[in-house]
C-alpha cells in the first residue's frame, strides 16, 4: 500500500532537503519520534547508510538509505522492524514551487502481516500512517519556517 502527504514550506529546496536528513537535529521538530539516529558512527546520509528511529510509542526501525540525490529526494528502506510490518519504505521529495518555496512530500509503501489480512489491516495502518505523516509534516514546516 501507499500512503502520500505533502506540504508547502516557505523555504528553499537546499535548506529543507538537508535540515530533513540532519538526525543530530531531528528531535528538534519530529514530536512522533523518541530517538532518530544513524548508525555505525556516520554523521550524514548517503546511501547505504543505516539508521534508528524509534517512536514514542515505543516501536522501533532500522532502515537502510536506497537513494539519496540532494536537493530531490532520499529514501530508506525498512532492514528490521515492527512485527506487523514485513515491509516498509519512506521517501523525502522536494519540489521547488518558486524561489524559496517547496513542495516536501512524504511517502511510505507498506505491506502488513499476516498475508491473508492484508486487505483488513493495511486500510488501517494506511489511516494512522496518513494522520501521523501530516502531523510530522507539519511540525517540520513550523520549525523550519520558524524566525531565526
Amino acid at each position: 500500500m501507499r500512503v502520500s502527504v505533502a506540504i508547502e514550506i516557505h523555504r528553499p529546496i537546499a535548506r529543507l532537503f538537508w535540515d530533513s536528513q540532519d538526525y543530530s537535529r531531528r528531535l528538534e521538530w519530529d514530536s512522533y519520534l523518541a530517538q532518530a539516529c544513524l548508525l555505525d558512527g556516520r554523521t550524514e546520509a548517503a546511501v547505504g547508510v543505516r539508521s534508528f528511529c524509534k517512536s514514542k510509542a515505543g516501536s522501533g526501525m532500522e532502515s537502510r538509505y536506497i537513494s539519496f540525490e540532494p536537493p530531490t529526494h532520499a529514501a530508506v528502506q525498512m532492514t528490521q522492524g515492527p512485527w506487523i510490518l514485513s515491509k516498509f519504505g519512506g521517501t523525502w521529495r522536494f519540489k521547488s514551487l518558486a524561489e524559496r518555496h517547496t513542495e516536501v512530500r512524504f511517502i511510505y509503501h507498506f505491506q502488513c502481516r499476516p498475508a491473508a489480512l492484508a486487505w483488513l489491516v493495511e486500510p488501517l495502518v494506511a489511516w494512522f500512517y496518513r494522520r501521523d505523516m501530516h502531523r510530522r509534516l507539519v511540525a517540520f514546516k513550523e520549525w523550519t519556517e520558524r524566525p531565526t
